[in-house]
């Protein structure tokens, strides 16, 4: 589905990210985690088409992104962010944006169809309920589910996201993992997802990469990405990681800095 080859990317000469490589197979849940500062939003910028490549290439099922019409790009990738605008819109109306990529040649109103998959899209995030209340009366995490019915209104087979949960309570955080891993299984959606939260990131995604300084340090399973070694190393903090008990996925723990020396 996606190839990143040798990516490097930033802004204006200062480069961000640096000859980055990975791959994301077709329906994958693939989260990319890192520390602040580490690259992570930029790669997503990049992948979505809004910041050039400096150097390497992001292929889209074998085509370069950088050769892809922004129109073109956006009915095959759609991207959430971590922050909707609270906008003086209704949810029915922020999610027939959606279509907007999908309109015809001197298309200007949304047809019978548009709406018809304008609803399913509510319906299946649970926004059906909300269609008509404005986006700047919702919940962050009733904003969330609105976005990513737009998100689906777009039709994609890729799904960017960056953040959903920053900002969200656990209830909330759980609701949207949980929709899109069913979303992935049900809809053969492929979601790459930027995470900060190591234990969510842990639960729900098939592979991780873990980004450093702009440079990819490890890629693989979570059980294989989630060590203390590598964790502690990375982020320049002392961690345990434990099995959870229900799910049997790596779980990790900080220890205080004053706990460190008297660890077991």
């Amino acid at each position: 589905m996606l190839e990143i080859s040798h990516l490097t990317c930033g802004y204006g000469t200062k480069e961000v990210i640096s000859a980055v490589s990975f791959q994301v197979k077709s329906g994958e849940f693939f989260g990319v985690i890192g520390p602040n500062g580490s690259g992570k939003s930029t790669l997503l910028r990049a992948l979505s088409g809004v910041i050039k490549p400096m150097q390497g290439r992001i292929l889209l099922n074998g085509e370069d992104v950088a050769g892809i019409a922004l129109r073109d790009l956006a009915r095959q990738t759609a991207v959430v962010s971590q922050l909707v605008p609270a906008a003086p819109l209704t949810v029915a109306e922020f999610v027939l944006m959606g279509r907007i990529p999908h309109f015809g040649l001197m298309q200007f109103m949304e047809s019978k169809q548009d709406l018809e998959l304008a609803r399913e899209c509510m319906q299946v995030t649970d926004s059906w309920r909300l269609k008509d209340r404005s986006l700047d009366q919702l919940s962050g995490g009733e904003r969330q589910l609105a976005q990513i019915a737009r998100a689906l209104a777009q039709q994609p087979r890729l799904l960017l996201l960056d953040e959903p949960t920053a900002h969200l309570d656990i209830t909330h955080q759980a609701a949207v993992m949980d929709l899109l891993k069913r979303l992935v299984h049900e809809l053969n959606l492929t979601v790459l997802m930027v995470l900060h939260d190591l234990n969510l990131a842990s639960e729900y995604c098939d592979r991780l990469c873990l980004i450093k300084e702009g440079q990819v340090f490890k890629t693989g399973t979570p059980l294989e990405v989630i060590d203390p070694r590598v964790i502690g190393e990375v982020y320049r903090t002392e961690v345990v990681v434990n099995n959870n008990p229900v799910s049997g996925k790596p779980h990790v723990l900080i220890v205080p800095q004053d706990l460190q020396k008297n660890k077991m």
